[in-house]
Protein backbone atom coordinates (compact mmCIF):
# COMPACT_ATOMS: atom_id res chain seq x y z
CA UNK A 1 0.00 0.00 0.00
CA UNK A 2 1.62 3.10 -1.47
CA UNK A 3 0.47 6.61 0.04
CA UNK A 4 0.65 9.59 -2.47
CA UNK A 5 2.18 12.37 -1.41
CA UNK A 6 0.56 15.68 -2.28
CA UNK A 7 1.36 17.00 -5.77
CA UNK A 8 0.32 19.91 -8.41
CA UNK A 9 -3.15 18.10 -10.08
CA UNK A 10 -2.49 17.19 -13.76
CA UNK A 11 -5.23 19.35 -14.56
CA UNK A 12 -3.72 22.52 -13.02
CA UNK A 13 -0.37 21.58 -14.58
CA UNK A 14 -2.16 21.74 -17.80
CA UNK A 15 -3.27 25.22 -16.97
CA UNK A 16 -0.09 26.28 -15.52
CA UNK A 17 1.43 25.01 -19.17
CA UNK A 18 -0.95 27.28 -21.12
CA UNK A 19 -0.21 30.27 -19.20
CA UNK A 20 3.33 30.29 -20.74
CA UNK A 21 3.89 32.88 -23.86
CA UNK A 22 -0.10 33.91 -23.26
CA UNK A 23 -1.14 37.57 -23.37
CA UNK A 24 -4.11 36.35 -20.46
CA UNK A 25 -3.87 38.94 -17.59
CA UNK A 26 -4.25 36.03 -15.08
CA UNK A 27 -3.18 37.93 -11.86
CA UNK A 28 -6.27 39.81 -12.31
CA UNK A 29 -8.03 36.59 -12.83
CA UNK A 30 -6.65 35.48 -9.98
CA UNK A 31 -7.28 38.07 -7.41
CA UNK A 32 -11.25 37.25 -8.78
CA UNK A 33 -10.96 33.96 -7.51
CA UNK A 34 -9.46 34.63 -4.80
CA UNK A 35 -11.85 37.46 -3.68
CA UNK A 36 -14.84 35.46 -4.96
CA UNK A 37 -13.40 32.89 -1.96
CA UNK A 38 -12.11 35.58 0.83
CA UNK A 39 -14.78 37.93 0.05
CA UNK A 40 -14.21 41.69 -0.24
CA UNK A 41 -10.55 43.42 0.12
CA UNK A 42 -7.66 44.60 -1.37
CA UNK A 43 -5.52 40.96 -2.75
CA UNK A 44 -2.03 40.94 -3.60
CA UNK A 45 -0.37 37.68 -5.11
CA UNK A 46 2.97 37.36 -4.81
CA UNK A 47 5.63 35.29 -5.58
CA UNK A 48 5.84 33.41 -2.16
CA UNK A 49 4.45 32.80 1.19
CA UNK A 50 7.67 34.18 2.60
CA UNK A 51 7.77 37.23 0.38
CA UNK A 52 3.56 38.14 1.71
CA UNK A 53 5.18 38.00 5.32
CA UNK A 54 8.45 39.77 4.43
CA UNK A 55 5.57 43.10 3.03
CA UNK A 56 3.25 42.82 5.98
CA UNK A 57 6.14 43.12 9.01
CA UNK A 58 7.60 45.94 6.54
CA UNK A 59 4.66 47.74 6.59
CA UNK A 60 3.46 47.24 10.64
CA UNK A 61 4.08 48.99 13.34
CA UNK A 62 6.76 48.03 16.10
CA UNK A 63 5.85 45.59 18.78
CA UNK A 64 4.09 42.43 17.25
CA UNK A 65 2.79 39.27 19.35
CA UNK A 66 3.17 36.21 18.36
CA UNK A 67 2.07 32.84 19.92
CA UNK A 68 5.68 30.78 21.53
CA UNK A 69 5.02 27.60 19.64
CA UNK A 70 2.28 26.12 17.26
CA UNK A 71 2.75 29.68 14.32
CA UNK A 72 5.10 30.30 11.50
CA UNK A 73 9.01 31.14 11.92
CA UNK A 74 9.37 32.82 8.88
CA UNK A 75 7.33 36.01 10.24
CA UNK A 76 9.42 36.24 12.88
CA UNK A 77 12.39 36.71 10.90
CA UNK A 78 10.04 38.66 8.58
CA UNK A 79 9.90 41.34 11.46
CA UNK A 80 13.96 40.67 12.15
CA UNK A 81 14.65 42.17 8.81
CA UNK A 82 13.30 45.51 9.46
CA UNK A 83 14.25 45.55 13.10
CA UNK A 84 10.86 44.99 14.56
CA UNK A 85 10.53 43.93 18.02
CA UNK A 86 8.42 40.71 18.83
CA UNK A 87 6.99 39.37 21.97
CA UNK A 88 6.29 35.62 22.65
CA UNK A 89 2.36 34.97 23.98
CA UNK A 90 2.57 31.69 26.40
CA UNK A 91 0.26 28.95 24.74
CA UNK A 92 -1.56 25.84 25.97
CA UNK A 93 0.85 23.57 23.34
CA UNK A 94 0.23 26.32 20.64
CA UNK A 95 -3.60 27.46 21.77
CA UNK A 96 -3.95 30.84 22.77
CA UNK A 97 -6.05 30.93 26.25
CA UNK A 98 -8.34 33.86 25.65
CA UNK A 99 -8.03 35.07 28.92
CA UNK A 100 -4.18 34.52 28.65
CA UNK A 101 -4.42 37.11 25.97
CA UNK A 102 -6.79 39.36 27.27
CA UNK A 103 -3.99 40.01 30.08
CA UNK A 104 -1.44 40.37 27.89
CA UNK A 105 -3.07 42.74 25.68
CA UNK A 106 -3.76 44.77 29.07
CA UNK A 107 -0.15 45.04 30.24
CA UNK A 108 1.71 45.47 26.73
CA UNK A 109 1.64 48.07 23.92
CA UNK A 110 1.89 45.14 21.28
CA UNK A 111 0.61 47.00 17.91
CA UNK A 112 -0.22 43.93 15.62
CA UNK A 113 -1.22 39.89 16.50
CA UNK A 114 -0.15 37.42 14.55
CA UNK A 115 -1.30 33.60 14.68
CA UNK A 116 -2.32 30.56 12.19
CA UNK A 117 -5.64 29.57 12.45
CA UNK A 118 -4.57 26.52 13.01
CA UNK A 119 -1.89 25.69 15.82
CA UNK A 120 0.69 23.94 14.72
CA UNK A 121 -1.86 22.34 11.76
CA UNK A 122 -3.37 20.68 14.36
CA UNK A 123 -6.21 22.61 16.40
CA UNK A 124 -8.54 25.49 15.65
CA UNK A 125 -7.35 28.85 17.25
CA UNK A 126 -10.63 30.46 19.37
CA UNK A 127 -10.68 32.89 16.54
CA UNK A 128 -14.00 34.40 17.62
CA UNK A 129 -12.36 35.58 21.32
CA UNK A 130 -9.45 37.15 19.90
CA UNK A 131 -10.95 39.31 17.28
CA UNK A 132 -12.86 40.39 19.65
CA UNK A 133 -9.64 41.20 22.19
CA UNK A 134 -7.86 42.64 19.52
CA UNK A 135 -10.69 44.87 18.45
CA UNK A 136 -11.12 45.92 21.80
CA UNK A 137 -7.57 47.02 21.90
CA UNK A 138 -6.91 48.10 18.73
CA UNK A 139 -4.22 45.46 17.47
CA UNK A 140 -4.06 44.05 14.28
CA UNK A 141 -5.36 40.92 13.37
CA UNK A 142 -2.63 39.32 10.95
CA UNK A 143 -4.55 35.80 10.27
CA UNK A 144 -2.49 33.17 8.60
CA UNK A 145 -5.12 30.58 6.53
CA UNK A 146 -2.56 28.26 5.21
CA UNK A 147 -4.12 25.22 6.58
CA UNK A 148 -7.68 27.24 6.62
CA UNK A 149 -8.28 27.76 3.20
CA UNK A 150 -11.84 26.32 2.55
CA UNK A 151 -12.80 26.92 6.02
CA UNK A 152 -15.22 29.61 5.21
CA UNK A 153 -15.99 29.90 9.22
CA UNK A 154 -12.19 31.62 9.41
CA UNK A 155 -12.42 34.47 6.64
CA UNK A 156 -14.15 37.10 8.59
CA UNK A 157 -11.53 37.12 11.48
CA UNK A 158 -8.00 38.57 10.30
CA UNK A 159 -7.72 42.37 9.35
CA UNK A 160 -4.69 41.01 6.92
CA UNK A 161 -5.24 37.26 5.47
CA UNK A 162 -2.07 35.52 4.60
CA UNK A 163 -1.56 32.52 2.63
CA UNK A 164 0.71 30.12 1.15
CA UNK A 165 0.16 28.46 -2.01
CA UNK A 166 3.39 26.51 -1.94
CA UNK A 167 3.75 22.56 -1.47
CA UNK A 168 2.22 20.74 0.44
CA UNK A 169 -0.57 23.04 1.21
CA UNK A 170 -4.63 22.82 0.28
CA UNK A 171 -4.08 25.41 -2.79
CA UNK A 172 -0.85 23.38 -3.69
CA UNK A 173 1.07 24.81 -6.32
CA UNK A 174 4.83 24.50 -5.35
CA UNK A 175 5.12 28.12 -4.71
CA UNK A 176 2.92 31.70 -4.87
CA UNK A 177 1.51 33.46 -1.86
CA UNK A 178 -1.99 35.45 -1.05
CA UNK A 179 -2.30 39.13 1.19
CA UNK A 180 -5.67 39.68 1.48
CA UNK A 181 -6.33 43.04 3.22
CA UNK A 182 -9.77 43.21 4.78
CA UNK A 183 -9.69 46.37 6.94
CA UNK A 184 -7.08 48.50 5.21
CA UNK A 185 -5.83 49.84 8.35
CA UNK A 186 -1.56 49.05 7.09
CA UNK A 187 -0.21 50.82 4.11
CA UNK A 188 1.74 47.89 2.27
CA UNK A 189 4.99 49.01 0.75
CA UNK A 190 3.72 49.06 -3.62
CA UNK A 191 7.17 48.77 -4.58
CA UNK A 192 7.75 45.59 -2.15
CA UNK A 193 4.34 44.59 -3.33
CA UNK A 194 5.54 44.83 -7.34
CA UNK A 195 8.82 43.73 -7.13
CA UNK A 196 7.61 40.20 -5.15
CA UNK A 197 4.44 39.80 -7.89
CA UNK A 198 3.70 36.39 -8.66
CA UNK A 199 3.82 35.06 -12.75
CA UNK A 200 1.55 34.50 -15.15
CA UNK A 201 1.67 30.97 -14.88
CA UNK A 202 1.98 31.08 -10.61
CA UNK A 203 -1.38 33.17 -10.95
CA UNK A 204 -3.17 30.34 -13.33
CA UNK A 205 -2.36 27.86 -11.11
CA UNK A 206 -4.05 29.32 -8.53
CA UNK A 207 -6.80 30.88 -10.18
CA UNK A 208 -7.85 27.52 -11.08
CA UNK A 209 -6.88 25.22 -7.46
CA UNK A 210 -8.04 27.53 -5.21
CA UNK A 211 -11.57 26.31 -6.17
CA UNK A 212 -11.18 22.90 -4.93
CA UNK A 213 -10.02 24.11 -1.60
CA UNK A 214 -13.11 23.28 0.23
CA UNK A 215 -13.37 20.03 -0.71
CA UNK A 216 -9.80 19.11 -0.03
CA UNK A 217 -9.69 21.01 3.47
CA UNK A 218 -13.21 18.86 4.35
CA UNK A 219 -11.02 15.52 3.38
CA UNK A 220 -8.17 16.52 5.35
CA UNK A 221 -10.36 17.33 8.47
CA UNK A 222 -11.91 13.99 8.25
CA UNK A 223 -9.14 11.74 7.41
CA UNK A 224 -7.08 13.94 10.13
CA UNK A 225 -9.95 13.13 12.77
CA UNK A 226 -10.48 9.72 12.31
CA UNK A 227 -6.69 9.70 12.85
CA UNK A 228 -6.80 11.35 15.79
CA UNK A 229 -9.74 8.88 17.08
CA UNK A 230 -7.93 5.27 15.98
CA UNK A 231 -4.53 6.63 17.79
CA UNK A 232 -6.57 8.07 20.69
CA UNK A 233 -7.67 4.44 22.02
CA UNK A 234 -4.81 2.84 20.90
CA UNK A 235 -2.63 4.82 23.01
CA UNK A 236 -5.14 5.43 25.77
CA UNK A 237 -3.21 3.31 28.18
CA UNK A 238 0.08 4.06 27.10
CA UNK A 239 1.37 7.05 29.67
CA UNK A 240 4.20 7.65 27.50
CA UNK A 241 2.90 8.72 24.40
CA UNK A 242 -0.02 11.33 24.10
CA UNK A 243 -2.08 12.82 21.26
CA UNK A 244 -2.07 16.52 21.47
CA UNK A 245 -5.24 18.25 21.34
CA UNK A 246 -7.11 14.84 20.29
CA UNK A 247 -10.44 16.75 20.32
CA UNK A 248 -9.69 19.43 17.76
CA UNK A 249 -10.00 19.77 13.88
CA UNK A 250 -6.57 20.16 12.59
CA UNK A 251 -4.80 18.71 9.22
CA UNK A 252 -1.75 16.65 11.08
CA UNK A 253 -1.57 14.60 14.31
CA UNK A 254 0.82 15.37 17.04
CA UNK A 255 2.11 12.57 19.67
CA UNK A 256 4.46 13.52 22.68
CA UNK A 257 7.22 10.89 22.89
CA UNK A 258 9.35 9.98 26.00
CA UNK A 259 12.18 12.20 24.98
CA UNK A 260 13.74 13.43 21.52
CA UNK A 261 15.92 11.22 20.89
CA UNK A 262 13.18 8.34 21.26
CA UNK A 263 11.30 10.40 18.56
CA UNK A 264 13.59 10.89 16.00
CA UNK A 265 14.26 7.32 16.32
CA UNK A 266 10.71 6.35 16.69
CA UNK A 267 9.54 8.28 13.25
CA UNK A 268 13.20 6.78 11.29
CA UNK A 269 11.22 3.64 12.03
CA UNK A 270 8.12 4.49 10.98
CA UNK A 271 9.43 6.06 7.82
CA UNK A 272 11.14 2.51 6.85
CA UNK A 273 8.24 0.91 7.09
CA UNK A 274 5.59 3.21 5.62
CA UNK A 275 5.07 3.11 1.99
CA UNK A 276 5.01 6.26 0.63
CA UNK A 277 6.16 8.97 -2.10
CA UNK A 278 7.19 11.64 0.06
CA UNK A 279 7.42 12.50 4.05
CA UNK A 280 4.69 12.60 6.31
CA UNK A 281 6.60 12.15 9.21
CA UNK A 282 8.04 14.81 10.91
CA UNK A 283 9.32 15.31 14.89
CA UNK A 284 9.77 18.02 17.58
CA UNK A 285 10.41 20.18 19.45
CA UNK A 286 10.19 22.21 16.84
CA UNK A 287 8.37 26.25 16.90
CA UNK A 288 6.48 25.81 13.94
CA UNK A 289 4.56 22.40 15.39
CA UNK A 290 5.04 21.84 19.32
CA UNK A 291 8.21 22.63 21.42
CA UNK A 292 8.03 18.78 22.97
CA UNK A 293 9.43 15.68 22.10
CA UNK A 294 7.06 14.44 19.39
CA UNK A 295 6.34 12.52 16.44
CA UNK A 296 3.76 14.56 13.72
CA UNK A 297 2.10 12.82 11.38
CA UNK A 298 1.41 15.64 8.38
CA UNK A 299 -1.89 13.94 7.14
CA UNK A 300 -2.23 17.70 5.02
CA UNK A 301 0.77 16.41 2.95
CA UNK A 302 -1.23 13.57 1.46
CA UNK A 303 -2.93 13.75 -1.98
CA UNK A 304 -6.29 14.18 -1.24
CA UNK A 305 -6.71 10.53 -2.95
CA UNK A 306 -4.84 8.58 -0.46
CA UNK A 307 -7.00 10.38 2.13
CA UNK A 308 -8.63 6.74 2.71
CA UNK A 309 -10.08 5.01 5.96
CA UNK A 310 -7.73 2.54 4.99
CA UNK A 311 -4.41 4.30 4.23
CA UNK A 312 -5.72 6.37 7.89
CA UNK A 313 -5.41 2.39 9.81
CA UNK A 314 -2.26 1.45 7.67
CA UNK A 315 -0.67 4.62 9.35
CA UNK A 316 -2.18 3.57 12.88
CA UNK A 317 -0.88 -0.17 12.22
CA UNK A 318 2.51 0.84 11.83
CA UNK A 319 3.14 3.33 13.98
CA UNK A 320 1.78 1.29 17.18
CA UNK A 321 3.69 -1.65 16.13
CA UNK A 322 7.01 0.55 16.28
CA UNK A 323 6.06 1.94 19.93
CA UNK A 324 5.41 -1.53 20.86
CA UNK A 325 8.87 -2.51 19.23
CA UNK A 326 10.49 0.22 20.98
CA UNK A 327 8.93 -0.75 24.73
CA UNK A 328 10.88 -4.22 24.31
Amino acid sequence: MVLEFKRIDRDTLSVMRDAVGSDVDYYSLCVDSVEDVLGSGDTYILNSANSCLLAVAEAVDDCVLVCDQGGWNGFIKSCEVFGKKVEYLPTDDGLINIERLRVYLEDSDVKSLYVTSLAGYTAKQPLDGIKKLCDVHDVLLILDISGSVGDESVYEYGDILIFSTGSPKIVNIENGGIIHDRTDRIQLNRHMLKSLKADNITCAGISHEIGKAREIYEKTVKANKYLKDRLMKELEENCDYTVIHPEDEGLNTMITTPSKGMAKKLAYNIRQNLETTGNIITTGPQYNRIKKASIIIETKNLHIDSLTRENMDYIVEILCSEINKMKK
